[in-house]
């Protein structure tokens, strides 16, 4: 008899049976998974952590230029999972769930692939489905672990983090293969998969690459930017999760429907032909559409529409009689779409009864068609256009209808279909990826580094006298490139999180999948232990109802390690891009130590210290010799005087204070004076005839120099000026140009980064974008807004709010010069005279003819205005007839328009304050005082009808002042007021020290005037000198009443 087995025996024996076939079922699942590089080949690390090496093979990413074959992937396997389960007389789900037991970890890197397709021969896709959410989530949080990273691009990837990063970035590369992969086997219809299972998985890819190459190889985060994926996407719902701001809006106004268009129109195309249009829409209620695309041109479009028509009995007989033959073209002329400017209320969805002696109506006219044409300007329709979208031309169109178009009834047949898609949502991105991913591409890339950073070095060293830079100028070098590169890769995350943000607030996808035959071929592998029924259910997204709130929700969620790695790089920015003012200003320099000095040691602001005002205060002294003299120009009311000193004069004090040795020394620093715009030469010769010199003879003797305002004003003549190059005050400005922005950072882009980075900072925009940033930076003390008043003396200081604005540009000024960037801001003040009213006698006054000299001058300043005695900043107003209108809301009357503009200085601080004492001796401040005169125009005589001195105090930047302003007169007391409103803005404009070839050098705004003017009425010079006191500061108040 024979001894009867164990059962024990028979356990080991099935256990081991099956986990026999598994093994045989796992290499046909790896054969098949080889043909589409489904099990991914992990580099060795010492060649990994190589920059140079790819973070993609070439035949892997060419895998993915060719559609999945959903009904040929897994019938290999299939057939040989039925062949092992026959023959071992081993149930199928037995076998696949001890494949599963023999992967163990299915979220590693070479068995995702494998798990998935084991899940789909057992017909579980909710499980497959999981396996990718989970590996799609433990994938977007590998960016926490980057959060604190230390990677700055200055330290170029030598860095312990670097170091320790390099297994997560080379797991993170080949998980986003094997997810993409995934979605490619979901498209080709081996599985299918929920829209937000999708939407992960495609944030995983793109969050794994982003991982990989962080600080690595900028040319996968270029082209990881360009290509966008292949998915729905919501910029503006994406706008409201990574930053964080809740967007009030109304959907219903918003959109035409109250399910109205989610894809811009584009869910209306259909692929028909004109009858089949007709034949679609005629049994449909009025206002029901379709857009219907040419066969051979793709910018040509047809809208076909249901009217409100009613068909009468004899059009029955030839409804199509002749009508398709005929082309689009001739159908647009007949139809009922008509421009109308005109905003109806809403439209009966029924026409009016028809009138019994209008035409019949066949069948085929109730369904009219047009023509759309998309152009570089926009999409056309007739007189309609053109437009940026599609849908704003279809609002158009339904507005000029008896009826509305019904956006909230998308046609259900012959929808066109994405069939040209991509054959995954990356495939696109993968594939370029792989194509720039070669060795000589990164060496290429490295060349071009080496080489800026040597020319660099030499530009360096031919600057500095010793051959070496000193400590000095290295650690603000490096601080420099430190500040660039962070925000570098701050703007690199950026627009990352904003693609990904439209991604992850996408709708629900659920795209077409095709249908496999080994799927539909019978019962599917191992339903006996298939989900329920109401588990099937929750997977289709139309079992979901949510709303706008849950959207935000879900894709916060997926977001969230992103988010908080893109919030930490912006925190730990702040103190190196817009410090505090101790931390941003350079300690002040006495003056008085470098007097005998033109130019002082750099400060880490690219300005210097200029001794040259120091020169001028001490030439202005009585004992200095220097006799100054006033030079009139123009003539009659258009005049201006100005306040020069001669040449030869101040060499010849210069030689006599020991300040130089020789005449040769004395003019070189008169030079020097003059490049730094100290003073500015005027050439007396060069002016037009009708001058009178006094006793100078010889060209030498008519060279005369004024002194240069660091705040110096300028009368803006037209709107086109505000922005206008000029050389104004002390510096060069140029018009805002993007090409320059873009040519102050390449230099430094090139060094961190190669060609590779300054792509990268262009194709991001970097330059408008930190130029925006800078633009729009709160200073810190409206950062710490809130807190305590300042006090001074017991008093509330409050700075006002004019002062508070020029504080805040000066601070933005002072972060652009940190960076080495030409970006500056100008102040501008527009002055309109709306009123003059003589408020002792309202009803008898009669109309006059009035003008008006205004001037922007310090607080404290006694220089009077007239029209005999006006300074080169002053403007003249044309002459007005003010004609009187009564009554509360009479319109201005006087109407005249006035532009100011002034720089704000380089070498000052945040307040205003010069470090140079000698020069805040000289000019203290921003003006901050608008001196106003008003005269009356006659034939013989100008009679002043007063002036005023208005404070701009309560002017802040981009608001408005209106007040009345009541006129001083010397004789009459305050008789007449005038109505003003006063705008402050600022303009941001380029400060060069050089200028380029392609650019040529600003004229300078006083010697534009001063040319202009003695071309209208000559030039003519006192001979008498311009009196002194004993002090310097009311010499300069004198000196107030003319042009420095």
């Amino acid at each position: 008899n024979s001894t009867p087995v164990p059962s024990l025996w028979k356990e080991w024996r099935d256990h081991y049976l099956a986990e026999s076939v598994a093994r045989r079922l796992l290499r046909e699942i790896a054969t098949t998974a080889a043909r589409f590089e489904g099990e991914v080949l992990i580099p060795p690390m010492n060649r990994f952590r190589r920059h140079v090496h790819p973070l993609i093979t070439h035949d892997a990413a060419h895998v993915l230029q060719y559609r999945c074959q959903g009904d040929a992937i897994l019938n290999d396997a299939e057939k040989c999972l039925c062949e092992m389960a026959d023959m071992c007389k081993v149930q199928k789900s037995v076998i696949i769930e001890h494949a599963l037991n023999l992967l163990a970890c299915p979220s590693q890197q070479k068995r995702i692939v494998f798990a998935v397709l084991l899940h789909c021969l057992m017909g579980r896709y909710d499980l497959a489905e999981d396996v990718v959410r989970n590996v799609s989530q433990d994938q977007i949080r590998k960016c926490e672990s980057f959060a604190y990273a230390n990677d700055d691009l200055i330290y170029n990837r030598k860095t312990r983090h670097h170091a320790s990063s390099q297994y997560i970035r080379r797991h993170a590369s080949g998980v986003s293969l094997q997810l993409e992969l995934c979605l490619w086997l979901h498209h080709g219809g081996v599985f299918a998969m929920s829209g937000a299972a999708a939407k992960e998985a495609i944030i995983a890819v793109r969050s794994g690459y982003l991982v990989a190459g962080w600080g690595r190889c900028h040319e996968s985060l270029e082209t990881m930017l360009k290509n966008e994926p292949d998915c729905q996407m919501d910029q503006d719902m994406g706008r409201q999760l990574w930053s964080s701001m809740k967007i009030i809006s109304n959907y219903e106004e918003s959109s035409p429907g109250a399910n109205g268009p989610s894809s811009g129109g584009w869910e209306f195309l259909v692929d028909c032909q004109r009858n089949e249009a007709s034949a679609m829409l005629r049994d449909t209620m009025p206002g029901t559409f379709l857009i219907r695309p040419h066969a051979e041109d793709h910018g040509v479009f047809s809208l076909s529409f249901r009217t409100n028509l009613t068909p009468t009995d004899e059009s029955h007989e030839n409804s199509i009689k002749g009508e398709s033959a005929e082309p689009d073209e001739q159908a647009t002329s007949g139809t009922s779409v008509e421009a109308s400017n005109d905003q109806s209320p809403p439209k009966p969805a029924t026409s009016p009864p028809r009138p019994p002696s209008s035409r019949p109506v066949k069948k085929d006219d109730i369904v009219q068609h047009a023509i759309v044409r998309l152009s570089d300007a926009g999409f056309r329709c007739g007189s309609f256009g053109p437009f940026a979208s599609l849908i704003k031309l279809l609002e158009s169109v339904s507005s000029s209808l008896p009826f509305d178009l019904r956006f909230d009834q998308p046609p259900v047949q012959g929808i066109i279909r994405d069939k040209t898609s991509a054959p995954s949502p990356n495939s696109v991105f993968i594939r370029k990826l792989a194509l720039h991913s070669k060795t000589e591409n990164y060496q290429w890339n490295r060349r071009t580094r080496e080489d800026s950073i040597a020319k660099a070095t030499e530009m360096s060293e031919e600057k500095n006298h010793d051959g070496e830079e000193s400590a000095q100028r290295q650690e603000m070098q490096f601080s420099l490139k430190m500040r660039f590169g962070s925000f570098s890769q701050l703007l690199v995350l950026t627009e990352i999180r904003k693609q990904l943000s439209a991604v992850a607030a996408g709708d629900f996808e659920d795209r077409h999948i095709v249908e496999s035959s080994w799927q539909s071929s019978g019962q599917p592998i191992g339903s006996q232990v298939g989900p329920d029924d109401d588990f099937q259910e929750g997977l289709s997204d139309d079992s979901f109802d949510i709303g706008e709130e849950e959207v935000c929700a879900t894709a916060s969620r997926i977001l969230r390690p992103l988010l908080c790695w893109c919030r930490t790089l912006e925190t730990s920015l702040v103190h190196e891009i817009s410090p505090g003012v101790s931390q941003g200003e350079p300690a002040p320099i006495d003056a008085g130590a470098i007097s005998t000095e033109i130019e002082g040691a750099s400060s880490d602001f690219g300005s210097c210290i200029d001794a040259g005002d120091t020169e001028i205060r001490r030439m202005i002294q009585p004992e200095s010799g220097v006799e100054f003299r006033t030079l009139r120009v123009g003539e009659g009311n258009n005049s201006s005087i100005v306040v020069m000193f001669n040449r030869k004069e101040a060499i010849a004090w210069l030689v006599s204070s020991e300040a130089e040795q020789d005449e040769a020394g004395a003019a070189a620093r008169l030079e020097k004076m003059e490049q730094r715009r100290v003073i500015e030469q005027i050439d007396l010769n060069e002016l037009s005839v009708g001058k009178s010199h006094g006793d100078s003879q010889g060209h030498e003797k008519d060279i005369r120099y004024r002194f240069v305002d660091p705040w110096e004003v300028e009368v803006v003549e037209t709107r086109e000026g505000e922005v206008a190059s000029a050389t104004i005050g002390r510096g060069q400005y140029l018009t805002f140009n993007i090409g320059r922005i873009a040519k102050s950072c390449e230099q430094v882009q090139r060094s961190l980064g190669g060609l590779h980075l300054l792509a990268l900072w262009s194709y991001a925009k970097g330059g408008i974008c930190l130029t925006k940033a800078l633009a729009s930076v709160h200073p810190p003390w409206e950062r710490d807004a809130g807190g305590d008043l300042q006090m001074k003396d017991g008093i509330v200081a409050e700075p006002t709010p004019y002062t508070n604005s020029i504080r805040q540009h000066l601070y933005r000024n002072m972060l652009f010069r940190r960076l080495k960037i030409p970006q500056r801001f100008l102040a501008l003040l527009q002055v309109e005279l709306l009123d003059l009213k003589d408020l002792t006698s309202p009803g008898a006054s009669s109309s006059l003819t009035a003008y008006a000299l205004l001037r922007l001058k310090r607080p404290g300043s006694g220089a009077p205005l007239t029209h005999k005695a006006r300074t080169l900043d002053s403007a003249c107003t044309q002459p007005q007839k003010i004609v009187k209108i009564s009554g509360p809301n009479a319109p201005a009357s006087w109407g005249s328009l006035v532009r100011l503009r002034f720089p704000l200085p380089e070498d000052v601080d945040c307040d205003g304050v010069s470090y140079d004492g000698d020069r805040e001796a000289l000019f203290k401040g921003a003006p901050s005082v608008l001196q106003l005169t008003v005269y009356e125009k006659k034939f013989m005589n100008d009679v002043a009808l007063g002036g005023a001195d208005v404070s701009l105090d309560g002017v802040a930047s981009g608001g408005q002042l209106e007040e009345w302003v009541p006129l001083r007169s010397s004789k009459d007391g305050i008789i007449w007021f005038a109505r003003i409103r006063l705008t402050l803005r600022f303009e941001l404009m380029c400060l060069v020290e050089e200028i380029s070839k392609g650019d040529s050098c600003p004229k300078s705004v006083g010697l534009t005037k001063i040319h202009a003017l003695s071309k209208s009425g000559g030039a003519h010079e006192d001979t008498k000198g311009a009196k002194r006191s004993l002090s310097s500061p009311d010499f300069v108040q004198y000196l107030e009443s003319m042009v420095y």
